[in-house]
């Protein structure tokens, strides 16, 4: 009986030993973690865990010009400077030749955030945003050298800033040309446009520009242009050089009139809740291959303006060049037009802004 009794005192000693080193080991005794693991690995994979590599994200491009164009040639130097200092992190995909919609689609899907980035003509981002408007003022660049100091200065920082309240991160202007009128007769007065159905980018501003110029506006997207030329749905047309060769419009026009009547400036826009969402360095990176890439397109653009016009002459073309007293006629009617398009205290402040800024840059 005894001897039983000395058994079962051991076995309960026993027991309880056992039951104190598992709640020392659970108290993590002995640097064991509850995981098997030691204090310093648990630390280690807390470590691996912070320095995952970061989401990678993806830039939807969008223009409407085609593939062989500088815009898209630059558009795609973008991309491969954005892909390789973001060591990946960034990707681009360029959309050529309105592939995801007309010119006004393109921009409202970067306005919704449903694509991230486009180049479009200020025409088509002025019913998002009115101040860009004053770019398109007919007669209101004297040369590319002058136009290209005011836009890169603080008149164009005005521009671009302004369009931050519709969703849109304003990035920098891109170069499409001056622009002349294609027909089937010369333009070399005002009196030539009477009647005449002008193609226009959708744009209040262009509609009124010809309106007071005796001619008959109207409004045609771009991808539709071709066929409106093709079966008389309007009789004329302006564009640059090399969107005027590009899209063969020398096959259903005979004549070009050049006027340099306006220029035809493009902008680069990204939505800005998507940049805002970049990291700084990220963002940095964004801003420098856009700049890059624009002094590309812009320099490509001035290379091949002499030669589009010898091609658009070696097609067909019977060419007009104005002379100054020619355009002044136009000019003096452009003029109430600057005015009409500048009516809120800061379009008139821009305005004014632009015109001292062409006065300095041409002294």
């Amino acid at each position: 009986m005894r001897r039983e009794k000395k058994k079962g005192m051991l076995y309960l000693i026993a027991v309880l030993c056992i039951g104190m080193a598992m709640i020392v080991a659970a108290c993590g005794g002995g640097n064991q973690t509850s995981t098997g693991g030691t204090a310093a690995d648990q630390e280690q994979g807390a470590t691996n865990e912070t320095s995952q590599p970061a989401e990678k994200k993806v830039i939807r491009l969008s223009h409407n010009m085609p593939t062989d164009s500088g815009v898209d040639k630059a558009a795609n130097k973008f991309k491969e400077i954005v892909e390789s200092r973001s060591n990946g992190a960034l990707t681009v995909e360029v959309f050529a030749n309105s592939v995801l919609g007309s010119m006004r689609e393109q921009t409202e899907a970067v306005q919704f955030g449903s694509a991230e980035m486009t180049i479009q003509p200020i025409a088509t981002i002025t019913p998002f945003v009115n101040d860009v408007q004053i770019v398109d003022f007919p007669f209101l660049w004297p040369n590319e050298e002058v136009l290209w100091k005011v836009l890169d200065g603080d008149a164009g920082k005005m521009m671009l800033e302004s369009m931050e309240a519709a969703g849109f991160k304003g990035l920098g202007f891109w170069a499409g040309g001056f622009k002349s009128i294609t027909g089937n007769k010369p333009f070399t007065s005002p009196d030539d446009l009477k009647g005449v159905k002008m193609r226009v980018i959708p744009s209040p501003l262009l509609i009124a520009q010809y309106e007071a110029w005796g001619a008959n506006p109207v409004p045609v997207d771009f991808a539709e242009l071709y066929n409106a030329l093709q079966q008389g749905v309007v009789d004329a047309q302006e564009n640059p050089l090399e969107t005027i060769y590009l899209q063969k419009y020398y096959e259903v026009q005979s004549h070009l009139s050049v006027a340099n009547q306006g220029y035809l400036a493009y902008l680069s826009v990204m939505n800005k809740n998507f940049f805002d969402s970049l990291s700084p360095e990220q963002q940095q990176i964004v801003i420098d291959a856009e700049k890059e890439a624009r002094e590309m397109e812009r320099q490509l653009a001035k290379e091949a303006e002499a030669d589009y016009l010898k091609k658009l002459e070696e097609a067909g073309m019977q060419v007009t060049v104005l002379t100054d007293e020619q355009k002044a006629a136009f000019r003096e009617l452009s003029l109430p037009v600057h005015q009409e398009f500048s009516k809120t205290d800061r379009q008139k402040e821009i305005l004014q802004a632009v015109y001292k800024a062409v006065e300095e840059a041409q002294k």
